[in-house]
């Protein structure tokens, strides 16, 4: 595809304000991932609402069902799209591994979870990539959990879309993200979680360690639609700079429009604390070994939390 076909977003679009948006005119991976299940057509999909939905759906599309209790997915780059299902009560851990890959990939896992349904998802970068968007979307029925985690180091562009849909009383969707960046490396979430109706519930984590000329950003929004009373809602992120020439961006969002609900949100950025600096040095500490056990603590709730 030519980049006028692709429509490449810019910062310009809301969704994209945080990105650094000029590697995405890098060509298109050349390497192919190998998708479980069968041929599907783009209208399995919902509607897509993002350039990362259009441009993984250009590629090959399969949907599956899996009939065992865990799924392992290698992503090695190129544009693909994969559709889940479910069936009631059905628990599935669900992980995928994701390989550099020269160039501009796309991808888009959809996940449909039945009543009762429990789906732990594992996404995480074995090396940092150079342009890749991954999108993932969850539709949730009664009592249904979805627990994803996210693990980001980054590269030319990495971008993370989550959009979870809690359709039905019960339903749980839980999210975590930990991200480690170096150098010039960029990596970016945008969430998107709606509570339909009440009592649904869902907890976002979001943490990042950013050193040299790294980027990140969180974007987050908490929708409650009218009627959803009853709806329990958390959102933090946090990111730590050890660099001047580091930059975080957070956007953390609430859309209440019901009565009876718990909503919160929250975000910081902010660099080493100097006075435990100076406690761990006093200890007989060097720097570089006190900076890299702050690092560990501030990381610790994202790291325990992963599914």
């Amino acid at each position: 595809m030519s980049g006028s076909a692709l429509e490449l977003p810019s910062s310009a679009l809301e969704d994209w304000r945080y990105v650094d948006c000029r590697p995405l005119a890098a060509s298109p991976a050349s390497q192919a991932t190998v998708l479980p299940g069968r041929p599907c057509a783009a209208d399995a999909f919902p509607e897509p609402s993002d350039a990362t939905h259009r441009w993984a759906l250009a590629g090959e599309r399969r949907a599956v069902q899996p009939d065992c209790g865990q799924l392992l997915l290698e992503d090695r780059g190129g544009c693909w799209a994969l559709l889940v299902e479910l069936a009631p009560r059905q628990r599935l851990r669900l992980c995928v591994r994701r390989h550099p890959a020269a160039g501009r990939s796309a991808s888009w896992l959809h996940c449909r979870l039945a009543a009762g349904s429990c789906l732990e998802i594992r996404d995480e970068h074995e090396q940092p990539l150079g342009v890749h968007l991954a999108a993932w979307s969850v539709e949730l029925a009664s009592d249904a959990t979805c627990a994803l985690g996210v693990v980001q180091r980054g590269g030319l562009l990495q971008r993370q879309r989550l959009d979870a849909q809690l359709l039905a009383p019960g339903a749980e969707a839980r999210v975590v993200r930990l991200a480690a960046l170096d150098g010039a490396r960029q990596a970016h979430l945008l969430a998107r979680v709606t509570h339909a109706v009440g009592p649904t519930r869902s907890r976002q984590l979001a943490k990042a360690v950013l050193a040299d000329a790294a980027r990140s950003s969180f974007d987050g929004l908490i929708r409650v639609l009218p009627g959803a009373d009853g709806s329990d809602a958390l959102q933090r992120d946090h990111h730590l700079l050890l660099s001047p020439q580091a930059r975080a961006d957070s956007r953390p969002q609430l859309d209440v429009r019901a009565d009876e609900v718990q909503a919160a949100h929250g975000a910081t950025i902010g660099r080493l604390d100097a006075e435990e600096q100076l406690y761990l040095r006093q200890r007989g500490l060097p720097v570089a070994e006190a900076e890299r056990l702050l690092v560990a603590a501030f990381l610790a709730e994202a790291e325990e939390a992963l599914p």
